[in-house]
């Protein structure tokens, strides 16, 4: 999958680096924040899904929820996860307070929230630890491609509200560029003063040369204000943020911004707890005692036809009566006496022993067996009654399961409804401050364009205006040059007629000495008319040299003004189009938000 960098430039036509507008950091700061506002914009029991779990212990008795929603809090009793009850936080002390009956105990804790601060009471343990489900807000960077512990679905929003900042960036940056000169204004040539010194005058023998006065010629005054282009004043700049956080009388849009969705009075469900059915213990009625069968006892003595045949004499009446002993008497008559007829005697006694044995014995095993059918009647009877008690046991239990089901149902319903109702409350409110960011905007940009076309024509005004001074200051310049030039002709002029009327009355001198005189005065005029002449010409040279200045001036602000102007709108025109795409990336993103919903 392409990273949120790529998706966004394919989003925006914007090339994103570490320099450019917005940075690489900046959008990464764009996407987590869109993270954010799309995990807030999910149902409660979506964003269930993407909770991390808190532990707090003795050493980490408080968490910072730094605007993480809060989802359920529990805390370890020693057996269990106990679920904490919420209260206000000015109900903090009452809580803590072992005499107060809303004190929190180990099976009955709370917790309350204060200046973004989360406390349990009591509080967690190392062996009694508290857990506190937030949502997790993830970290977005530009080269991610996917965010972990978010919904998959809902990815593809936040690279639009990405793109969406990306372009609010762009369009600030479209509309703070300033007109800046870059060509320095020449400054006015400071101009020799131009003067006359008279001509040296030595007296002839004869007579004296009169003196020749040139008269002073001011210099040109050029000293006027030099025209200086004076950029316009581009009306201060407001960013869009700025301008929708204004008073109200400054935005009459309002600012309903409903902030990170939150439960007004957020319902307590607690953790689902049910009751364990408990069977009870099924008591099985006594059976009474079970019949044993008793051997028969036949003969005089207590011993069985099947004990044990010790020997024995047979010539003693105990042996002969001991049961035991009549088989060794049998076998007396017939091996030692050798008497058949008390042998066939004792055959018949044995034989006698054995079929009142035999009756003695079906005897005991009737009445055996008669108890035996009375016993495992009972037995039968008592099984009987167990079952029909494990039936009802089961049932009573089955039915208080079931009640308990039905109640937490009850409840999740009811909290259900409060959930909705309040999410229905802030998604009108953030419709309603949708529509006032997008009026916002619309005006922003309108009063933006405004502006921009204000400061174009200003600066094509103050164009104007500098050409205008530009062309009567080089008028008044040439003007005050012609106006010396022609003084100093003139001046001059004077001198020169003056010397011809010095050489006039000096012809009236000795002639040698005249002459001399004359030719020294006339060569210390020309000499000084020549230095007059060279000041005159320098400063003719600096007056061209700074019209010459003044033109490539004039040419730079022109060039420059109409470089910006141009940049201008392009600018302009990116601008539009920029806000076109953003315009059709909000309402993309904001149907996405209302299905999130």
């Amino acid at each position: 999958m392409a990273t949120f960098e790529a998706q966004v430039e394919a989003l925006t036509s914007l090339s994103l680096d570490g320099s450019s507008a917005p940075t690489q950091s900046e959008l990464s700061q764009f996407l987590t924040d869109g993270a954010k506002e799309v995990l807030n914009a999910l149902p409660r029991m979506k964003q269930s899904l993407f909770t991390t779990s808190n532990d707090l212990n003795s050493s980490s008795t408080y968490l910072t929820l730094g605007g993480s929603e809060v989802f359920s809090v529990t805390r370890d009793d020693g057996t269990i996860n106990q679920p904490c009850r919420a209260v206000r936080a000015e109900l903090g002390g009452k809580i803590r307070d072992a005499d107060d009956m809303m004190a929190a105990t180990v099976t009955d804790p709370a917790y309350y929230i204060t200046n973004g601060i989360l406390s349990v009471v009591p509080e967690p343990t190392d062996s009694q630890n508290a857990h506190v489900q937030t949502l997790n807000y993830p970290t977005v960077a530009f080269g991610d491609s996917a965010i972990t512990k978010f919904p998959d679905d809902a990815e593809y929003l936040v690279a639009l509200y990405g793109a969406i900042k990306s372009l609010s960036n762009k369009l600030s940056t479209l509309i703070k560029s300033d007109l800046s000169i870059s060509a320095s204004a020449p400054s006015a040539p400071s101009l020799a003063t131009l003067s006359y010194s008279n001509a040296s005058n030595a007296d002839a023998s004869s007579s004296a040369v009169s003196a020749i006065t040139v008269s002073t010629v001011s210099k040109a005054d050029i000293s006027g204000d030099v025209p200086a282009y004076t950029k316009p004043t581009l009306t201060t700049r407001v960013s869009f943020e700025d301008f929708f956080n204004l008073s109200e009388d400054g935005n009459p849009f309002g600012d309903s911004d409903p902030g990170v969705f939150s439960l007004s009075s957020p319902p307590t469900l607690g953790t689902a707890s049910f009751t364990t059915p408990a069977i009870g213990a099924i008591t099985i009625g006594s059976f009474g005692t079970a019949p044993a069968y008793t051997a028969p006892v036949v003969g005089g003595t207590a011993e069985e036809l099947t004990a044990a045949i010790t020997a024995g004499a047979a010539g003693t009446d105990a042996d002969q009566q001991d049961v035991s002993d009549w088989w060794e008497v049998l076998g007396d008559f017939i091996e030692d006496s050798e008497d058949t007829e008390l042998a066939s005697a004792q055959i018949s006694k044995l034989n006698s022993y054995i079929s009142a044995y035999q009756a003695a014995l079906q005897n005991q095993l009737n009445v055996f067996n008669d108890a035996n059918v009375e016993y495992q009647a009972t037995v039968q009877k008592q099984l009987q009654q167990a079952r029909f008690d494990a039936e009802d046991s089961q049932q009573e239990a089955s039915l208080l399961l079931q009640k308990e089901v039905q109640e937490y149902q009850a409840k999740v319903s009811e909290y259900q409804a409060e959930v909705n109702a309040d999410v229905q409350v802030y998604s009108r409110k953030l419709d309603k401050y949708q529509a006032e960011v997008n009026a916002a905007l619309q005006a922003w940009t309108t009063t933006e364009a405004n502006s921009l076309r204000q400061y174009t024509t200003d600066i094509q005004n103050e164009l104007n205006e500098f050409n205008k001074e530009n062309v009567r200051y080089q008028a008044n310049v040439q003007a005050e040059l012609a106006k010396h030039n022609t003084d100093l002709q003139v001046a001059l002029r004077q001198a020169q007629l003056d010397a011809a009327d010095a050489q006039q009355e000096a012809s009236q001198a000795t002639d040698v000495d005249k002459f001399n005189k004359a030719q020294d005065q006339a060569l210390d005029l020309q000499n000084k008319a020549q230095t007059l002449q060279a000041a005159v010409q320098n400063n003719d040279d600096l007056v061209s040299k700074f019209l010459a200045e003044l033109n490539k001036y004039s040419a730079q602000v022109n060039t420059e003004v109409q470089t910006y102007s141009q940049n201008l709108e392009n600018n302009q025109r990116n601008y539009n189009i920029y806000a076109q795409q953003q315009a059709k990336l909000q309402a993309d993103y904001d149907k996405g938000i209302q299905a999130l919903r």
